[in-house]
């Protein structure tokens, strides 16, 4: 009995779906190819390392208030590095949001300016869905129009959603009864392109998916070991490299998941 109980969790463990909860820093990567997003190519030392951003060299608001470190100035018309909310006078009340994740508009003046100050976003105060939605009052809040009225929603998992629209840009919507919003699975996707990660219902761990080019499926992978060079960092979304001589998982930053995906694409929408 104990030897079949045994044989029994080595066989569930071997089918276990293959889970991940860091991506790449840029550090870990050896071939250039791998080398993007936030990170360069060094040919010199044949190094990837983050990138650095020259605030000065970026020339339009939209570019410069869409990188972290830098804010646009419409007062000297220049990009900078951020300094405070309160350093900021905008033409465009909403672009006070993109100075910094804590800057909010202030009283606009009798020139029409307004001046951003430091506060939190308070999703009923917006009263139009261009204004409202993808506001984030928090990490794992959103704001959202429904009903004539911007509302705060809890996005700190699939499970917790409960607008569908909101659901559906990441998750998947169960129309079953109530309704009810769930984390996507490998089965999910339904190309060879899409078929590489999915997020867990919290967003702190991803599943590596594998295309079964006889069943024209997408499944959960058990492993990695049919990867290359070619194909390891990106079919499993720079949760693994490519080593030198094989796959392995990376060990640098923790997942980011749906969440921020989420923001960043609000992020795109808003500019």
């Amino acid at each position: 009995m104990k030897t079949q109980i045994l044989l029994i969790a080595m066989i569930s463990l071997s089918f276990q779906a293959l889970t991940a909860t860091k991506k790449c820093d840029c550090t870990e990567i050896v071939q250039s190819a791998d080398c993007k997003g936030g990170c360069t190519w060094s040919s010199a030392d044949s190094s990837c390392a983050a990138k650095t951003v020259d605030c000065a060299t970026l020339t339009s608001q939209p570019t410069c208030d869409s990188e972290s470190t830098c804010a646009w100035s419409d007062t000297t018309s220049k990009c900078a590095a951020f300094t405070a909310c309160a350093d900021y006078t905008v033409t465009t009340a909403e672009h006070c949001y993109y100075k910094n994740d804590t800057c909010i508009p202030g009283t606009a003046g009798a020139d029409g300016k307004t001046p951003c100050k430091t506060g939190s976003v308070t999703c009923s105060s917006f009263t139009n869905a261009s204004d409202c939605n993808g506001k984030s009052p928090s990490d794992t809040t959103m704001c959202w129009f429904k009903a004539g009225a911007c509302t705060q929603f809890d996005i700190s998992k699939c499970s917790a959603i409960t607008d569908q629209d909101i659901c559906s840009l990441f998750c998947k919507w169960n129309s079953t009864g109530t309704g009810s919003c769930a984390a996507l699975t490998c089965g999910d996707r339904t190309t060879a392109e899409t078929c590489k990660t999915v997020s867990s219902d919290d967003s702190s761990s991803v599943n590596i998916c594998t295309f079964n080019t006889s069943t024209t499926k997408c499944e959960d992978a058990v492993d990695v070991s049919a990867l290359t060079s070619s194909n390891c960092f990106d079919q499993t979304s720079g949760y693994y490299y490519w080593d030198g001589s094989v796959c392995s998982e990376c060990s640098g930053s923790s997942s980011n998941g749906y969440i921020l995906a989420f923001i960043g694409f609000i992020g795109m929408v808003m500019f």
